[in-house]
């Protein structure tokens, strides 16, 4: 029989066996019987043998420091969770011993697999050692610390004390003790067992902790320094725990190239004459949340990440980095624009220690974003070291160094046109499951904004990070940083009280970085005035136009602040291109060729350089226009044997707000050359520039487009704009015209282009206060609503789904009447309140005044209804019809006729009937539940015209029902109303025919 597992064998495990322990053995007089190289079991106890351990505990240590440093980093990682396993199993046998010996019974003599089968809850079955990575046992992970292992070790050794005590039963130690004993050890399981694990595992994973940076770091973490900057602590703690190994070439290629990265300013660009920190240098650790993430995960719910935020990332980490599981599915870093998801990966690209870890950087906007996951990061290699090397030879010669592929910008590649990944996480644990499995086991990252976290499947298993925003002391920390690298060149330190006026914006480390910019310069100073009142469209304007001013200050000699002002103009008018070629693309960003084609559609040739006076260089020679500007990034990548360049801004809302300008820009100007006409004959193309801005991408794409356009209009010039905006909308939705134009960012059917122009102008005139009523617009129709209804189809039918819905969490709708009892709907900006329902008689046309009795019979036919839904596919259709589909299949005939019980009081009787059925379910008021039954009386009883046998079938269906659920009422009821109701259910029409006996 084999013996139980002891600290010896978490020593075993980690290397501690060997000549070293044969001398140990030695000296204790044999207290510690010790293997050959070759590997019979160690049979040394601590908790037996404690004093002696303490004593030669050094003797041993040595010999572990040397065996798992020599390790590969994933075998070390499985070693160190097998051996924590041993830990635990023993400490927790241990304590079984003792309780049994202080109750006055006999030990049991549990053997290893006895042990491993109660702590698992597993049969033995195969090899021991791989059962010790079993998660049934907790262990430490990267969202466990240490105050959260000892509360969860502590709740499984309460379960596994229950095991025990119930395993002791039919032992012979068991059978040979009194009742009193038993209920006495029973109790000392209960108690001791949790209490004395713990103290034993601590006491234990100190000891080895002297000797194993990795239990040294589960036990204390890195202590947290409040200057924690560009991840320097996770590459000491990793260091510590190195193989020393020198990396193969390529290896060492690829660590040289990102390790360079540390030295290079934090953002690419032209900051004049200051001097942008360093990435090392100016990366702060940022705090940040996690939780364990699966297919259930919401990472786009604000409400999903209520745990506590921590500031120990680089603890964090280490701690990932150093646990099997790390290779087992892929941690998703998830941030807002500008939070500094893609320099957290260029800093761990560059602090992971060569030898212990095989570093692959992905920018997913440079790879090809159909490629399979091996093929970007092949691509992504030969981009960093100009070497064509294969992901099977690069991690098959990486010596024991575990892969590392950090997956940077998954929002990017899941926005881009005509790519579907929304699978592309579940691929990437697809990655290493293979990986694994073929001897290569790789940690993978992916960075991804927030508010597109949710379009990809989470795979079980994953961890999910959220980067916070910085504090106060971060904002102080980093300005320290930006006034010592620019010493001399400030007028005077920037300071945390002037950035924090606009929170939004100083703790967003991008948007700081602009913010001391704009600080820097002349027309900074309006940012330490108090009284400056600036939101964010103003500062944004002021922003831009100030690096707009310095571009044209630098190119040009210019005589008048009125040229100048105009080529500033010119800037931001082209950036505003810029902006909407990444808009109707649905994208961040735009390839060269796209921006060339925008810039010509809409007239704006490039100007060749020539004079002084030129504005830049020509656009189609590469659009160095864009890339001057530090807040607007060039990207290269090979695709197809074709060198790509894009461009993107480091921050969405850079983009948002140049589209919402130019599009302000358009309608004041259109709105001003129609009101100079005074000859009102021939067409109008007044708005000839915003109907080409506006015909291909729904304004309400981007979340933050339509508030800039109402702050960049002001209170008073939106309700100057308006009428002339309700005119436009008016002549676009009931005289749709289109022309061929040269401007055309994506194709669209022209159909979908009249659409889309007329939705963005409702868009717009929402935005400038006030509703919008059908009425209003198709004036002289006896039905306004349904020329609306038929005017939203075609809004549905050109606007993508998800974008179409997006409309609804800001634009309410609501049914109503006009004063001369016309069918109206009202559209409101604005969160839409309380839901407003006038009956069904709005749908069926009938006035809330009317008198008739039966509104409708059989009005719609009910299958053909059901047929066309399953046609057009919907989800909100089919799952309403999922949760009626009980009643339409009991009684199909009653959704579609309808009884009215009062003015304005109208309702089906399959509404009458679930109305019924929940009173009798939940109702306490006896006069409520009255009612009920009254309505569903009234309704199964109105004069309905001769009925087919499929309709008496169904109606009888229905007053057995309703027979039913007032048998079971009675006592609810008061006697007469109970009466009056049986009554009522007698049938009116004397055609009806009932089985016998009804």
């Amino acid at each position: 029989m084999s013996r139980g597992l002891t600290y010896a064998d978490a020593v075993k495990i980690l290397g501690g066996s060997g000549p070293a322990a044969a001398i140990a053995d030695n000296l204790a007089g044999g207290l510690l019987s010790a293997a050959t190289l070759g590997g019979s079991d160690v049979a040394l106890s601590l908790f037996d043998a404690k004093n002696e351990m303490v004593r030669l505990g050094h003797l041993v240590s040595g010999r572990i420091a040397e065996a798992v440093g020599g390790l590969g980093r994933y075998d070390r990682n499985q070693r160190l969770r097998a051996a924590h396993s041993v830990l635990v199993v023993s400490a927790c046998f241990a304590a079984v011993d003792d309780c049994l010996t202080a109750g006055g019974v006999e030990r049991a003599g549990f053997d290893r697999d006895e042990q491993l089968t109660l702590a698992l809850r597993t049969p033995a079955d195969g090899e021991w050692l791989p059962r010790l990575l079993s998660p049934e046992i907790p262990a430490p992970s990267a969202d466990r610390g240490l105050d959260r292992l000892l509360r969860d070790l502590e709740a499984w050794s309460s379960r596994f004390a229950e095991r025990v005590a119930a395993h002791l039963e039919g032992l012979a130690v068991w059978d040979a003790a009194d009742d009193r004993t038993r209920r006495a050890v029973r109790r000392l399981l209960e108690d001791q067992i949790p209490v004395d694990t713990l103290r034993r595992y601590e006491e234990s994973l100190r000891r080895l902790a002297a000797d194993v940076p990795e239990f040294d770091l589960w036990l204390r973490g890195l202590e947290f320094r409040a200057a924690a900057r560009g991840l320097e602590a996770l590459e000491a703690a990793l260091l510590r725990a190195t193989s020393h190994r020198d990396p193969l070439r390529q290896r060492a290629r690829l660590a040289t190239a990102y390790r360079a990265e540390l030295d290079r300013p934090i953002l690419g660009g032209d900051a004049g004459e200051l001097v942008l920190p360093s990435l090392g240098g100016a990366y702060l650790d940022p705090r940040f949340r996690v939780r364990a993430a699966g297919p259930a995960a919401r990472p786009a719910d604000e409400s999903w990440w209520e745990v506590t935020p921590r500031d120990d990332l680089a603890t964090f980490l280490a701690t990932h980095l150093t646990s099997p599981q790390a290779a087992d599915a892929p941690l998703l870093l998830l941030g807002q624009p500008g939070a500094g998801k893609s320099s957290l990966t260029r800093i761990l690209a560059a602090r992971l220690p060569a030898a212990d870890f095989l570093v692959v950087r992905v920018a997913l906007r440079e790879v090809a974003a159909d490629a399979e996951i091996q093929d970007q990061i092949e691509a992504a290699v030969r981009s960093t070291i100009g070497e064509t090397v294969s992901w099977p030879s690069l991690a098959g010669d990486a010596d024991g160094a575990m892969p590392v592929v950090l997956l940077d910008g998954l929002d990017e590649l899941l926005q881009a046109t005509g790519v579907q990944r929304s699978d592309y996480l579940a691929r990437v644990a697809a990655f290493q499951q293979r990986e694994a499995v073929l001897g290569r086991p790789a940690a993978v990252l992916v960075t991804s904004r927030l508010a597109v976290a949710d379009r990809a499947r989470v795979p079980a298993g994953s961890l999910a990070v959220r980067l916070e925003p910085f504090d106060d002391a971060q904002v102080a920390q980093w300005l320290d940083v930006w006034n010592t690298a620019n010493a001399g060149r400030l007028r005077e330190p920037l300071t945390p009280d002037v950035v924090l006026r606009f929170p939004d914006l100083a703790t967003q480390p991008l948007l700081l970085l602009m913010l001391a910019l704009y600080d820097a310069t002349a027309a900074g100073g309006d940012l330490r005035r108090a009284d400056a009142g600036l939101d964010t469209g103003q500062l944004y304007e002021r922003l831009l136009r100030e690096f707009a001013a310095r571009e044209v200050g630098r190119l040009h000699r210019t005589d008048t602040a009125e040229v100048s002002s105009r080529l500033v103009d010119d800037e931001l008018l082209r950036l505003s291109v810029v902006a909407f070629a990444m808009f109707h693309r649905l994208r961040l960003w735009v390839t060269a060729a796209e921006l060339d084609e925008d810039l010509a559609g809409l007239g704006l040739e490039p100007i060749v350089a020539g004079p002084a006076e030129a504005f830049q260089q020509p656009v189609t020679a590469g659009q160095e226009m864009v890339g001057r500007f530090f807040f607007v990034q060039r990207a290269q990548a090979e695709r197809d044997g074709q060198t790509l360049r894009t461009y993107e801004f480091l921050h969405a809302t850079f983009g948002e707000y140049l589209v919402a300008r130019l599009v302000v820009e358009a309608v004041r100007d259109a709105a001003g050359r129609s009101r100079a006409r005074t000859l009102r004959l021939g067409a109008a193309d007044d708005d000839d520039l915003l109907q080409s801005l506006l015909g291909y991408t729904a304004l309400i794409a981007r979340a933050n487009v339509l508030p800039f356009v109402t702050a960049l209009l002001g209170r008073h010039e939106a309700e100057d704009l308006r009428p002339w905006l309700i005119e436009r909308l008016r002549s676009a939705v009931t005289r749709p015209r289109h022309a061929e134009r040269r401007y055309a960012p994506v194709d669209k059917r022209a159909d979908y282009w009249m659409s889309t122009y007329s939705f963005n102008l409702l868009l717009l005139t929402l935005a400038c206060g006030g509703p919008v009523r059908a009425s209003e617009l198709f004036r002289y129709a006896r039905d306004p609503a349904a020329w609306l209804r038929d005017m939203s189809l075609q809004w549905m039918a050109a606007v993508p789904s998800g974008i179409w819905l997006d409309t609804f969490d800001t634009v309410s709708v609501t049914r109503v009447w006009t004063e001369d009892r016309r069918r109206d709907i009202m559209l409101r900006a604005g969160r839409p309140g309380a839901h407003h329902d006038p009956g069904i008689g709005w749908s069926l046309r009938s006035a809330p005044d009317a008198e008739t009795a039966v509104v409708s019979a059989n009005r719609f036919p009910l299958q053909r209804a059901l047929a066309s839904m399953n046609l057009t596919g919907a989800l909100s259709d089919d799952a309403l019809r999922h949760a009626v589909s009980p009643l339409l299949d009991r009684a199909p005939t009653l959704v579609g006729r309808f009884v009215r019980h009062g003015p304005g009081d109208t309702e089906s009787i399959g509404h009458s009937l679930v109305r019924l059925l929940l009173s009798s379910a939940f109702e306490d008021d006896p006069e409520a539940l009255s009612e009920a039954y009254r309505r569903a009386a009234a309704a199964i009883n109105g004069p309905w015209p001769r009925q087919d046998r499929q309709t008496r079938e169904s109606d009888m269906s229905v007053i057995r029902l309703v027979e039913r659920l007032l048998h079971n009422d009675e006592s609810r009821l008061p006697a007469d109303e109970v009466e009056r109701i049986r009554r009522s259910l007698v049938p009116f029409a004397p055609d009806w025919e009932f089985p016998p006996g009804t």
